[in-house]
């Protein structure tokens, strides 16, 4: 299928839901997997569609380095335990949003350039807003109910890997390096998500992005 009228038909379905507080649409997949780039696809569509779009994500709420590195620099179940701060990107962005919320949210919690806890004042959102949330482990069972409309990007570990590692060979030194961290930590965590929490399966959108010229779309909940 065409990426554009992919992306289309999912913001056309999206934008079906008629709920009476802002719509949560969660975009979750393996580190790599090409989610954020598809959110900002999203987020593109929604706007040429005349609708209030807000990105957010949940790098904006990191644990600071004494937790997120609290078990190693290169560990595995360190990063996919102790890399984001759930309880405050539940409590101040997706909570105030969702039904009984008082609509007013936070974008950020934590600073990972000076490692620092932000104190930002918090925003009022509008009803009719639609709010494009990015993030690996985004769907663990405990937020899936957080979310009103749930995409997984879907991409195979190995073409994750390839286009990660060439990605942050500069950032790991080289690209052999890179593809060591995918594999030993990134991508490791990812197998823990994937086995724990199925974000496959809660899923209201599969995303299937190994080709990006050519993605495929299965709509699980019609």
């Amino acid at each position: 299928m065409n990426r554009q009228i992919a992306i289309r038909e999912i913001v056309e379905r999206m934008l079906m839901l008629k709920l009476d507080h802002p719509l949560r649409v969660g975009v979750s997949g393996i580190t790599a997997s090409g989610k954020t780039t598809f959110a900002n696809e999203l987020q593109n569509e929604i706007h040429l569609q005349g609708r209030k779009v807000v990105r957010a994500s949940i790098d904006n709420f990191h644990n600071p380095k004494v937790v997120r590195y609290s078990q190693g620099k290169e560990s595995a179940k360190g990063y996919y335990e102790d890399a984001h701060d759930y309880q405050a990107f539940a409590e101040r962005l997706l909570v105030p949003l969702g039904p009984d919320g008082d609509m007013r949210y936070v974008m950020k919690s934590h600073d990972l350039e000076t490692d620092m806890y932000t104190k930002t004042e918090s925003i009022l959102a509008l009803k009719d807003m639609i709010f494009i949330i990015d993030g690996t482990f985004l769907l663990k069972k405990e937020l899936q109910h957080l979310f009103d409309y749930k995409i997984f990007v879907e991409t195979d570990f190995e073409t994750a890997r390839e286009r990660g590692s060439s990605r942050e060979a500069k950032a790991f030194g080289n690209k052999k390096r890179a593809e060591e961290i995918f594999l030993q930590r990134y991508h490791a965590a990812c197998h823990m998500y994937i086995e724990e929490h199925a974000p496959k399966q809660c899923a209201d959108v599969v995303f299937m992005n190994n080709v990006i010229e050519a993605p495929r779309v299965v709509f699980q909940n019609l």
